[in-house]
């Protein structure tokens, strides 16, 4: 398939995703008052045919949290492309890494200090300082040797990640009753009660953050080609995978402080979007932050539906549905290496 029509097949399917997720709910609203709604909501359209009270809940509830969603899906899946082509692993991914227990760390720390109600953008920035840390420290340990192999790298990702959860769970015990329940709930994943204020303080850093990365596609696909060919070609490896672990820290710390830790989105949409955009960056990038937002919309949405007879998690479900995935590339990756 054509490029340009892998970018547009993720577009509609985000779209529809979109529209799809904001007319079911407990209340549901015919898919075209949706669309007029939003085109309203953009001053595209007059909105004398959608009821208030219909207005009220896309407008307030609904839209922002399909629009949060569909930045944090986005940004958490050009992440996981931008790992495996940066360590040349179809494993990597900001949750496997440990990149993203780093950012819960640091954003439970800023609830349980209170900088996140006190300090402006206290929560972000302390969710993007755990992401770099934890990045830069798999980075450092796995590359102490030389060159890591596939297995020392995730078993790197994997021991910072369980570093970083014995951090979360050691605040968890220290919390105060009242902060107990919204760490949790954060914990698990979702974007319950998120608003137009979450829907702000997260897309700047991941839309400039997953700009960034789409303006270094060479980049990528210098070192997606190995360390040798990147050399040979003037790329400083050392600096350019430092300032990429920066970026991915930089999107998925905002991401995490927004939405709670939700596994496995970086795992699975590069590779199914691959087979659709191919593997260079330049489109698999734009293509993967489509299709990523489309994904998780959609996974939410089966959350929501399945919350109905029994309460799910957004960060529950996308677990159960990464971690067999990830079993299988983990298998066929030691059947190639055997």
């Amino acid at each position: 398939m054509k490029a340009s029509h892998a970018i547009r097949l993720c577009l509609l399917a985000l779209l529809v995703a979109i529209v799809l997720a904001a007319s079911l709910g407990s209340v549901d609203i015919p898919p075209g008052r949706v669309v007029r709604a939003a085109l309203s909501g953009l001053g595209l359209a007059d909105d004398a045919s959608v009821p208030e009270s219909e207005r009220l809940i896309l407008l307030r509830v609904r839209f922002p949290r399909v629009l949060l969603l569909a930045l944090v899906g986005g940004g958490l899946a050009v992440c996981g492309a931008t790992l495996q082509a940066t360590f040349q692993n179809g494993l990597a991914d900001p949750g496997i890494l440990g990149v993203s227990g780093g950012g819960a760390l640091g954003a439970v720390a800023a609830i349980h200090l209170g900088l996140a109600e006190r300090v402006f953008l206290a929560l972000p920035a302390c969710a993007f300082a755990g992401a770099l840390g934890a990045s830069l420290l798999v980075y450092l340990i796995a590359h102490a040797g030389g060159r890591p192999s596939a297995a020392s790298l995730l078993l790197t990702g994997v021991a910072v990640g369980t570093l970083a959860g014995a951090g979360v769970s050691l605040v968890l015990i220290r919390a105060e009753e009242y902060h107990l329940r919204e760490l949790l709930f954060w914990l698990v994943g979702g974007a319950e009660g998120r608003t137009w204020e979450h829907v702000a303080l997260a897309a700047p850093p991941i839309l400039l953050g997953a700009l960034a990365l789409f303006a270094r596609h060479r980049h990528l696909d210098a070192l997606a080609l190995g360390e040798e060919h990147a050399l040979s070609v003037g790329l400083p490896v050392i600096g350019a995978r430092m300032v990429l672990l920066a970026l991915c820290a930089l999107v998925s710390g905002a991401a995490v402080s927004v939405s709670g830790s939700v596994a496995f989105v970086g795992l699975i949409v590069p590779h199914a979007v691959r087979l659709l955009a191919g593997p260079r960056a330049r489109t698999l990038l734009p293509t993967c932050f489509l299709g990523g937002g489309a994904f998780l919309v959609l996974c939410d949405l089966l959350a929501r539906l399945l919350s109905r007879r029994e309460e799910v998690h957004l960060g529950i479900l996308t677990a159960f549905l990464g971690a067999p995935y990830f079993l299988y590339l983990l298998y066929r990756t030691r059947r190639m290496e055997t």
